[in-house]
């Protein structure tokens, strides 16, 4: 009796010994089912959930053909959980930390102690880089390793397949936003939005299959397409390089012009710098100066005071007059020529052939001021042009109220008025389209994520002067090529070629000093002008001349007319009478 008793008390005490635990244990899942249900299920979503970044395309920078001037590539960011490193077996073998971060050294280039120290700088943090932006080749050999605790990211990087070629006008992006030229004047197309997904991971940091979720969609940019040729502009920069080397010329700039449309096909700067790594390049040579610095331009400006003043029925081609050695302004101020010479019989063909200043002045004076700035208005100077391009200058053109005594004659040879190569370069499209304007154009437009192209508005052409003003500047101008000084240097064989050339004195804080702008300008073919060349250098030093410009501009035209393969010339040349 008393066994059983004993026996009857452990019974007793054993299920009291239960029924408490499993009160306990009752109590401790209605806490967490119930009562921290919500708590303890978002502590397990923070600690599981990661988001994931699905990366958004920014739109391409093309050219006229579609060639990629700005584009996004696919990079892979490499990284890695420090505390789930360590050594691993592949193929029966262990590998060991070492061993394979030796392996990802050899294939990325990077240094294998600092990959060590990337792992073991903070053992316990969830996240460390172990290399940035590798391709997608790199990250092919980094998988075929089959490190299990590597983590490759998709990335987007911006590249420039043309670099410094036509670096000046795509500018480049920064890390956060875009810094210049077409990247930045263009953002609202080109932009992208990238979107959010979010997975779950396990303890050992791998991601759970069937857990992603997107959170937002990636918005992708639109491509702008440019007027520009990538081919042609390679090679001007090549000229403008060689040219301007020779010269000593602390800059250069060039642009071609299709006569009809007014599209730019090249428009290069030199020096310049490659948007791929711009970090070290002197901020001078990350703009576009050909549309953002303004200069005098000397004597390249005279065709259009020709045109200008033959159209307000001023002067015509044969009209006689003595260019003096001097013209005198008032009791102080004369206008002289580059070579001071003796008073000259010229017609007015003569005298931009001559390239006479003081010629230019007898016939500057015949036009009152307020019409000559308002024709210098039509011509498209003291405004930017049709281009719009981002920083683009406007120059300087006096009002007629402000134009004083001298610059009311100077203007017509290209003194006190300031002009941009690309305003300069417009206005010779005027003179070989028969007197019509058609505003510069470097961008054709915008296509969207979407496929829609949205053109970009097209200024309607207006004439500035009439077709006969027009066709008789050419006709003189090409006189300067043909039986010129420079003919030899100029002539392009087949091509009929008309052209001006001009030295511009830079002024300073005193007035002009020794430094020089030296230019030369025209179109081709001269009976039907298609393509407008300029090329201007600044403050040479091997020579000071506009004659020194002669060799590039040949270079580059005769290159222009093959290139588009353009007719020859089968007209012969109407030669007007330059001296009386």
């Amino acid at each position: 009796m008393s066994h059983q008793r004993m026996s009857a008390k452990r019974a007793g005490f054993a299920l009291a010994l239960v029924f408490i635990v499993s009160a306990l244990l009752f109590t401790k899942l209605v806490d967490v089912q119930i009562v921290r249900a919500s708590e303890l299920q978002e502590q397990s979503e923070e600690i599981r959930t990661t988001d994931e970044v699905i990366w958004a395309s920014r739109g391409s920078i093309v050219d006229s053909f579609g060639n990629d001037l700005a584009v996004d590539v696919d990079r892979y960011d490499i990284s890695t959980d420090p505390r789930i490193v360590g050594d691993f077996r592949r193929k029966g073998e262990i590998v060991t930390v070492s061993a394979a971060l030796l392996e990802v050294a050899a294939i990325t280039g990077a240094l294998h102690e600092e990959l060590l120290y990337a792992i073991s700088q903070d053992p316990e943090a969830p996240f460390t880089y172990l290399v940035k932006g590798v391709s997608p080749e790199v990250r092919e050999s980094l998988r075929a390793l089959g490190i299990p605790w590597l983590q490759m990211d998709l990335i987007r990087e911006r590249t420039y397949p043309f670099g410094a070629v036509t670096g000046n006008l795509t500018g480049m992006l920064g890390t956060d936003e875009p810094l210049g030229g077409i990247e930045l004047d263009y953002n609202d197309c080109l932009g992208a939005t990238n979107g959010v997904a979010t997975y779950q991971r396990g303890a050992d940091g791998v991601r759970l299959p069937g857990t992603t979720e997107s959170v937002s969609e990636p918005v992708h940019g639109g491509d702008v397409t440019l007027t520009i040729d990538s081919d042609l502009q390679w090679y001007v920069l090549q000229q403008l390089a060689e040219h301007g080397s020779r010269l000593g010329a602390a800059y250069g700039s060039a642009m071609v012009v299709r006569v009809k449309d007014g599209h730019v096909l090249a428009a290069a700067d030199w020096p310049t710098f490659d948007p791929n790594d711009f970090s070290q390049t002197p901020t001078k040579y990350t703009g576009a100066r050909v549309f953002s610095s303004p200069y005098e331009p000397g004597s390249i400006m005279k065709p259009v005071g020709i045109a200008m003043l033959m159209d307000g029925g001023y002067t015509y081609a044969e009209d006689r007059l003595v260019a003096p050695g001097f013209f005198r302004v008032d009791s102080d101020t004369f206008i002289k020529n580059f070579s001071v010479g003796e008073d000259r019989q010229l017609t007015t063909a003569g005298v931009l052939h001559t390239s006479s200043n003081t010629g230019m002045a007898v016939l500057g004076g015949r036009m009152p001021k307020s019409e000559a700035t308002q024709y210098f208005q039509d011509f498209g100077f003291g405004a930017t042009t049709g281009a719009d391009f981002v920083g683009e200058s406007g120059g300087l053109l006096q009002s007629a109220g402000n134009v004083d005594i001298v610059t009311r004659y100077a203007q017509f040879y290209g003194q006190g008025i300031s002009v941009t190569a690309a305003q300069m370069a417009g206005a010779y499209q005027v003179i070989a389209n028969d007197g019509l304007r058609v505003p510069l154009r470097l961008v054709e437009g915008c296509t969207t994520a979407e496929g829609e192209f949205l053109q970009t508005p097209i200024a309607e052409p207006t004439q500035v002067v009439s077709a006969s003003a027009a066709a008789t500047t050419v006709s003189i101008m090409e006189t300067i090529v043909s039986q010129g000084s420079l003919s030899s240097v100029l002539t392009v064989p087949g091509y009929r070629v008309a052209a001006k050339t001009g030295t511009a004195e830079i002024a300073n804080s005193s007035g002009y000093g020794a430094e020089r702008v030296i230019s030369l300008a025209g179109m081709a073919p001269a009976e039907d002008p298609q393509y407008v060349v300029l090329v201007s250098f600044y403050k040479p030093q091997t020579s000071r001349v506009s004659s020194a410009a002669a060799p590039a501009f040949h270079d580059v035209m005769s290159h222009v007319l093959k290139h588009y393969r353009v007719a020859p010339s089968s007209e012969p040349a109407t030669v007007p009478a330059l001296t009386w």
